[in-house]
């Protein structure tokens, strides 16, 4: 069990996060639970607006994508399993240009910035431009001190996790760590470092006080 110093010292460390976001142009928000941070989202959307997601461990955990699923919001459900591949592909086009957008991130720095790295940037590139809002749930697991460390955590620790998840025949499925392989199966394209949101309050991110995804 975790001790009141350790949440202190967390909740410090999200309360300084928050501040250097809020001075980059993002809005951010810190939640004391998931079950908060999905009350809070879902009452600034209603069911006329298009709701797009991006793949996330963190947004399976909360059961977001089930809540909008079974209460009839206008969800573009790029996993749809009745989906076939050229279906697939049209609705993660047409996600880039919804009304919402929601995803976690792989590293928040302290200093206020978010780093992502996907294959296809099917992810990524809906946060960066394209959708009116953008609602980014994330643990405070996810916060480093500054870029540099973000950045090692992100290739080290989300990105190793998520080769693991997907069963990719990868070095660092192995090693537990990143090689900057060549291999067939890598799932590391396209990285984004996000220093500034050009459109006040377009991305807003939802800082919770649990550890989510990886």
């Amino acid at each position: 069990m975790q001790t009141k110093e350790y949440y202190d010292q967390k909740t410090i460390k999200m309360q300084r996060t928050q501040q250097n976001l809020i001075k980059r142009q993002f809005d951010c928000k810190i939640l004391e639970s998931s079950q908060e941070a999905v009350k809070f989202f879902l009452s600034q959307i209603d069911k006329t607006q298009s709701v797009g997601y991006g793949g996330s461990r963190t947004l399976e955990q909360i059961k977001i994508i089930e809540h909008l699923r079974e209460n009839n919001y206008s969800l573009l459900d790029r996993n749809n399993p009745n989906l076939n591949k050229e279906e697939k592909n049209e609705i993660q086009k047409k996600i880039l240009t919804c009304s919402v957008f929601i995803s976690s991130v792989n590293g928040i720095s302290e200093t206020g910035g978010l780093i992502n790295i996907d294959l296809w940037g099917n992810r990524i590139n809906p946060i960066t431009y394209g959708p009116d809002k953008v609602y980014i749930f994330a643990g405070w697991n996810k916060i480093e001190d500054d870029m540099e460390k973000t950045l090692y955590r992100v290739k080290n620790i989300a990105c190793v996790q998520n080769a693991i998840r997907f069963r990719k025949n990868t070095p660092c499925t192995k090693a537990g760590r990143c090689s900057d392989c060549s291999s067939p199966d890598r799932i590391c394209g396209t990285t984004t470092l996000h220093e500034w949101c050009p459109e006040k309050g377009r991305i807003n991110i939802l800082l919770i006080k649990e550890d989510l995804g990886f």
